[in-house]
C-alpha cells in the first residue's frame, strides 16, 4: 500500500491535476471567506462552513476521475492487477494519496483563523471542528469519486457522474417533501421509511453540527461509514475485474 500511495501522490504533482485542485479549492474558499467573514467582519465561521462544502462539487472530481479510469483506458491496470499486491491495498493507497492532497488544501485554509484575529476574536475550537467536518465530507466524496472512476474508463464520465451525485446529495437537504403526508393508510410505513432515508443521506443535515462547532459522533459515523461503503464497493469492482 505504501508504494501505491507514494506513486499516486507523486502523480498528482507530476501532472497539473494536484495543482489545479489546490488552485481551484483555495480560490473558491477564499472567495467564500471574503464574502462571509472579511466583508462582514464576522469571526464566526458558521456561514463559511455552511457554503464552502459546495466547492467539492467542482474540485473533488479533479482528484478522483483518473484514479482508475485512466489506467483502465490505457490498459495499465492489468499490470497493477497482476502484481503481488492486494486489491484492498491498491484502493487504500489511491484513497490516501487523494486524501493527502485534500488535507493540504484544507490545512491551508486554516490560515483564515489568524486573519480574523485582525478584527476580532475567532472561536478557534469551534472553527477546527468545522474544518474536521469539511475534511470528512471531502473524504466521503473522494471515496464516491473513486467508485465512479472504477466503473468506467472515461475520466469525463467519472468526473461528471461524481459531480452530479454530490449535487444530488446536497439538494436532498432542500427537499421539503414529507412522504408521511403523501403516503397514508396502508403505505404509511413506506412514507416513514422514505422520510428517514431522506433525512439520513442528506449532507446538509449532517454538516449542521460541524458548522456550529459541535462535535457529534453521529455525523462522524455517517461520513466514515459511507466512505467505507464506497471503498468496499470499489474493492469489489476491481476484484471482479482481476478475475475476469
Amino acid at each position: 500500500m505504501k508504494a501505491i500511495y507514494k506513486r499516486e501522490l507523486r502523480a498528482y504533482f507530476k501532472t497539473p491535476l494536484g495543482y489545479i485542485f489546490l488552485f481551484a479549492y483555495l480560490l473558491i474558499t477564499s472567495a467564500v471567506f471574503t464574502l462571509c467573514n472579511l466583508l462582514t467582519q464576522q469571526t464566526s465561521m458558521v456561514f463559511f462552513f455552511s457554503y464552502v462544502n459546495l466547492v467539492f462539487i467542482f474540485v473533488i472530481p479533479v482528484l478522483t476521475m483518473r484514479l482508475f479510469a485512466e489506467e483502465r483506458k490505457n490498459k495499465t491496470d492489468q499490470l497493477l492487477l497482476t502484481a503481488p499486491v492486494r486489491i484492498v491495498d491498491i484502493v487504500l493507497g489511491k484513497f490516501l494519496a487523494a486524501s493527502t492532497v485534500l488535507l493540504i488544501g484544507v490545512a491551508a485554509t486554516t490560515l483564515y483563523i489568524p486573519i480574523m484575529e485582525l478584527y476580532g476574536t475567532p472561536a478557534i475550537a469551534e472553527s477546527m471542528i468545522g474544518y474536521l467536518g469539511l475534511f470528512l465530507t471531502g473524504l466521503l466524496f473522494i471515496a464516491l469519486g473513486m467508485f465512479m472512476s472504477s466503473i468506467t474508463e472515461s475520466q469525463v464520465i467519472a468526473a461528471i457522474s461524481t459531480s452530479v451525485i454530490i449535487l444530488f446529495l446536497w439538494l436532498l437537504g432542500d427537499v421539503n417533501i414529507q412522504f408521511t403526508e403523501v403516503l397514508t393508510g396502508a403505505l404509511a410505513w413506506l412514507g416513514s421509511a422514505l422520510d428517514w432515508l431522506m433525512n439520513f443521506i442528506s449532507i446538509t443535515n449532517r454538516l449542521y453540527d460541524f458548522a456550529l462547532g459541535t462535535l457529534n459522533l453521529v455525523p462522524v459515523f455517517y461520513f466514515v461509514s459511507l466512505a467505507g461503503l464506497f471503498l468496499f464497493l470499489t474493492v469489489q469492482v476491481i476484484e471482479r475485474r482481476r478475475w475476469k
